[in-house]
């Protein structure tokens, strides 16, 4: 906004190879907001740190959490 950027237009095709992917985890999300440039100048490097640990943390809870797919998958076996 601030120095009026005009913006790319819409892709009609997200999943093609030239479209720059998406994050496939809330991991992955993490890191690229960690290494964003144009974030930490926005926000600060605290704001930036501090969201990103409490994500971090949220993300890690969530990899402690069995599934219904996981208990369905490997529960079934027995």
């Amino acid at each position: 906004m601030t120095h009026d950027l005009e913006l790319r237009p819409p892709t009609t095709n997200p999943y093609a190879a030239a479209a720059p992917p998406l994050p496939r985890s809330l991991g992955e999300a993490v890191a690229a907001l960690e290494a964003d440039e144009v974030f930490r100048a926005a926000l600060g490097d605290v704001v930036v740190d501090w969201y990103a640990h409490l994500k971090r943390t949220e993300y890690e809870r969530y990899l402690l959490h069995v599934s219904d797919w996981e208990q369905r998958e490997y529960f079934g076996l027995f």
